[in-house]
């Protein structure tokens, strides 16, 4: 059989091929590593964000004319008309009332009257970084997308490579060899939370590539036309009558649906276009006992009810779109699903760090080492928590500005992986991290509690407190010596896996 001409490579080009190749393996890890970590922490956004302004004030219901009133005070502190106006009412998971357009909100009182700035740039880094990798936001959400892809593919093919899955079920070999525990650690919690990953990796993917599916199908069906993309999936817009002078009736509005649906919590109250002719109003809902994420009701400028976009009860590919989000993130089920998240996030997180650290435990027992990659990949994992927590830290006594921390963060991460690479042991590096990452999250929690104390509000403040220090101490006791199992010699040929 003839070979396929194919020219010969120079050895040094090959190898810096390679070198490339693993760089660029090393790369996606680390992304996909951050992404699952991030998005962990997401989970409690509203939680944590509460946390970083606890002096606001909490509250329950409000009424209809108080809606009308915090509108119309947060559109006199517009210099120019904005396109729209937003009312974000109080919930359960965040029981305060805000207003405000664009991207400036305000805190409002029992009256209506605005006081604060919204302020956690903390957790809104949190959130565009899970969301965007802080990449530009249509190229981010894509990057993200494909990466929940990939996850996906890493789940399915992680499955059908592992003909053992239910017998091994409950194999932990923990302190025999590194390759063993760290083998059965990633085994079994990939297998015991399948379910959970093929979800977030699904819905992941879906939200991350919306936008690019998007343009296609409007490329293939709609000449193009964006705007036919959306309307049968999250309904038409309402044609409306004449407005009144002056903001529309916000009041009526919920006023009306109060009374016609009362199945229905409302959540977000937008005036789009306030001050003129074509003024609507939209109402955004959470559906209780439904996976959907919203539902949304629409008003003309006199508050007539103009109908619902059927998020919750229209057609079954509606349903499905508007459960992506309440899925992806677990805000469907109150705080224990949020826990019951937190901890099979940790577990995914986990499942992505043991992967390639596995990939590099097999190289070097196959007599090809990778020792700065080894100390690089100890840099992305612990370096990422530990960059993160001085990023809150920072942020909290002020030494670090909002348009920092995005940099802070890059840079720093990618300094630390850089000297890790270059010199030191992998153990010193990880023990090390580890140490600055919860003694970082201490001096933030100090930080925030010295600032605010005595002015904390909600039992969100005290619980995201408590929750931080555990995690803090956690990770300070794993880099204790003593803590590390003990490693037996190299298994025998009959202890190898399948």
């Amino acid at each position: 059989m003839t070979s396929l001409p194919w020219p010969k490579m120079p050895a040094r080009f090959v190898s810096r091929m390679l070198s490339g190749h693993t760089a660029l393996g090393l790369a996606l890890s680390a992304l996909l590593y951050i992404v699952c970590l991030s998005g962990t922490l997401v989970v409690f956004h509203n939680e944590f964000s509460r946390w970083e302004q606890p002096t606001a004030l909490e509250t329950g219901a409000v009424t209809p004319g108080l809606v009308q009133t915090t509108l119309t005070n947060a559109l006199a502190r517009a210099e120019d008309m904005p396109d729209r106006i937003t009312l974000v009412l109080p919930t359960d998971d965040g029981p305060r009332l805000m207003a405000g357009f664009g991207e400036t909100y305000w805190l409002a009182d029992e009256t209506g009257a605005l006081g604060d700035p919204v302020a956690h740039p903390f957790s809104e880094f949190l959130v565009d970084l899970h969301f965007y990798l802080h990449l530009p936001s249509t190229l981010g959400l894509t990057l993200v997308g494909l990466l929940g892809v990939m996850m996906l593919g890493l789940v399915l093919s992680g499955f059908l490579a592992h003909p053992r899955i239910f017998r091994d079920a409950f194999l932990y070999r923990r302190g025999k060899s590194e390759r063993l525990s760290e083998t059965d650690l990633h085994n079994r919690l990939s297998v015991w939370a399948a379910p959970f990953h093929i979800t977030i990796a699904l819905t992941g993917a879906v939200l991350g590539l919306a936008s690019i599916a998007a343009y296609a199908l409007a490329l293939a069906f709609h000449d193009g036309d964006l705007n036919a993309v959306f309307p049968p999936i999250f309904g038409d817009a309402f044609e409306t009558g004449p407005a009144p002078d002056g903001l529309a009736d916000a009041a009526a509005a919920y006023r009306t649906l109060q009374a016609e649906r009362p199945d229905l919590e409302p959540w977000l109250i937008y005036v789009n276009g306030p001050g003129t002719e074509a003024q609507n109003i939209e109402i955004l809902t959470k559906v209780p006992g439904q996976l959907a994420y919203y539902d949304e009701v629409q008003f003309d400028a006199a508050g007539n009810m103009l109908g619902s976009n059927g998020m919750s009860d229209g057609e079954t590919g509606q349903m499905m779109a508007a459960a992506v989000y309440s899925l992806h993130f677990g805000w469907y089920g109150g705080l224990w699903s949020k826990f019951a998240y937190l901890a099979l996030g940790l577990a995914l997180t986990v499942v992505c760090a043991s992967g390639f650290t596995l990939w590099l435990i097999k190289r070097r027992e196959k007599g090809k080492p990778c020792p700065r990659l080894e100390r690089a990949w100890v840099a992305v994992v612990w370096g990422s928590p530990a960059t993160l927590a001085a990023s809150m830290a920072g942020s909290f006594t002020g030494l670090l500005s909002e348009a920092v921390l995005v940099p802070f963060f890059w840079i720093a991460l990618a300094l630390v992986v850089a000297l890790a690479s270059a010199a030191g042991s992998k153990r010193a590096w990880s023990r090390s991290l580890r140490i600055a990452a919860g003694l970082f999250v201490l001096a933030g929690l100090a930080a925030h509690h010295i600032a605010y104390w005595g002015t904390f509000r909600g039992e969100a403040s005290w619980g995201v407190s408590a929750g931080l220090a555990v995690a803090a101490l956690l990770i300070l006791a794993s880099a204790l010596p003593g803590l590390r199992p003990v490693r037996a010699p190299r298994p025998r040929a009959d202890e190898a896996i399948s």
